[in-house]
């Protein structure tokens, strides 16, 4: 895949012009040069469409979803940077102060629906006979399928109402008529149907290692496991668990493997977004923007931009005293030895996207978004809500989880109704996932949001002379819709 991976700068801005008014005048294109009308002739010109649509993953993880994920919620927050305001658009994200043309917000919604227009587009033109390959158009089917309602699945928890855009935008009108919101049961319909082609067209596994970061059948059950999670039909998301959990999917030995540059993909991975290092407009960055801002080039190696780039996504007191004593994630996920210079205090920050790396702001580090750890949790959590019971799976499956963590397992003498095992594995989810953009959406689907960051505000502005006084009181279950989009509508 990563072979592939560097025609999408070019596919990207092809596919960003298939859209738009066209005048007769304009319809007739020369056969030799590629337009929408004739790119699609072949299973290669289909399989370069869909890398364009995963392109988009790439931007949404380095530059907003670690603010609406993690950011957003009571895990992470930000070092203060006194010599740099300009960024207050995130502080404003983390504090519940944003404003409706926030641009980190609106990045956010822009590239996903820049996906949902690539896998759009796929759809529209899908054509088995000219792919003239069995196996690999029902990939393409299955992958376009899976990203359109991946992108949705954080659309419509972020946001509620949103466009549900299903097919090409052809002309103007017919963007402006798309744009109208739609309801949030009839997104989630959208989703679940999209996740089932691709449940049923998508390969557990690929055999060419060039594949290696395309999304499975697994992903597409976690996919649909997520979704029945979210809307508490607990028996749907087993079936769904249950498949991921007799795949071939498994536990690493190490935690700290499912973030090392070398092992990539690796048995744990359920699905990650593809990095590379290098001049191809593919690297990560997150290390640099998660270390703490006046760290030089003591974490990374290579000197920070001065600014405001770094400081963000900093573990918070309450995510550091979530961990139990002797849990072996603490040390492989946060740093706990950098003291700022300006205030003589300890700026913990997390390591796992920390690696060596050649280029300066070129990393190699891939972002896990799926991996088997989280789908033992729900599905702990998931049986816990059809009915505990003390003999159970339940047990088993978080215990799995502990073990690797290097934590004695809960046993129903100590967790011993209902409420306590639903509130051990919310409290295993937050350690286990910190820093994946999990814990914001856990918050809001299991509906302690508010009373959750309510506690972390009072916290916060006790141990923060810089929060201020507005922060948090409003604690807002979804962002703003764009500004942007608003005036569209209009």
């Amino acid at each position: 895949m990563l072979k592939s991976l560097k025609k999408i700068a070019l596919l990207g801005l092809f596919l960003s012009g298939l859209t738009g008014c066209q005048k007769d005048y304009l319809d007739a294109s020369p056969e030799h040069l590629q337009n929408a009308g004739n790119f699609f002739q072949s299973k290669n010109d289909f399989i370069q469409a869909v890398n364009g649509a995963y392109a988009p993953l790439r931007p949404l993880f380095t530059d907003s979803f670690w603010q609406l994920g993690e950011m957003r919620s009571d895990n992470t927050s930000f070092q203060y940077n006194t010599g740099d305001r300009s960024a207050i658009g995130r502080e404003q994200n983390d504090q519940f102060l944003e404003l409706d043309d926030n641009p980190f917000v609106y990045s956010f919604f822009a590239n996903s629906f820049t996906g949902i227009g690539r896998c759009n587009v796929i759809l529209n033109r899908y054509d088995e006979a000219k792919i003239g390959d069995a196996n690999a158009a029902r990939q393409i089917l299955g992958q376009a399928s899976f990203l359109r309602a991946y992108y949705y699945l954080n659309l419509v928890q972020l946001f509620g109402e949103v466009p549900l855009v299903l097919t090409e935008v052809t002309s103007t009108n017919d963007a402006f008529d798309k744009a109208k919101r739609k309801p949030v049961a009839e997104i989630y319909q959208s989703i679940i149907k999209d996740a089932g082609v691709a449940v049923n067209n998508l390969p557990a596994a690929y055999p060419a290692p060039t594949d290696l970061g395309r999304v499975t059948s697994t992903a597409a059950h976690m996919l649909l496991a997520k979704v029945y999670m979210v809307q508490k039909q607990y028996s749907q998301a087993m079936e769904h668990l249950n498949i991921i959990l007799q795949s071939q999917k498994a536990l690493n030995p190490d935690y700290s493997s499912n973030f090392n540059p070398l092992a990539k993909n690796s048995v744990e991975s359920v699905f990650e977004v593809q990095f590379l290092e290098g001049p191809f407009g593919m690297a990560s960055n997150f290390m640099y923007t998660f270390a703490p801002y006046n760290a030089g080039t003591s974490i990374t190696g290579f000197g920070l931009y001065t600014g405001a780039d770094s400081g963000w996504n900093i573990p918070t007191a309450d995510l550091l005293a979530a961990y139990e004593p002797g849990d072996l994630r603490l040390a492989k996920s946060i740093n706990r030895t950098f003291v700022d210079p300006n205030t003589n205090q300890v700026v913990p920050y997390t390591i796992k996207f920390r690696s060596a790396h050649s280029i300066r702001y070129q990393t190699n580090d891939n972002f896990p978004v799926y991996r088997f750890s989280d789908a033992l949790l729900m599905a702990a959590e998931a049986l816990n809500e059809i009915g505990y019971t003390s003999s159970g799976q339940a047990f088993t499956h978080i215990n799995r989880v502990r073990a690797r963590a290097g934590l004695a397992g809960l046993s129903p003498q100590q967790v011993s109704t209902q409420e306590l095992f639903r509130e051990a594995v919310w409290k295993e989810r937050q350690v286990e996932l910190a820093f994946e953009n999990h814990r914001w959406f856990d918050l809001l689907r299991t509906g302690r949001a508010a009373a959750v960051m309510q506690s972390h505000a009072a916290r916060e502005k006790a141990l923060k002379s810089h929060v201020p006084a507005a922060a948090y009181n409003n604690i807002r279950l979804l962002f703003q819709y764009p500004r942007r989009e608003v005036l569209l509508e209009q």
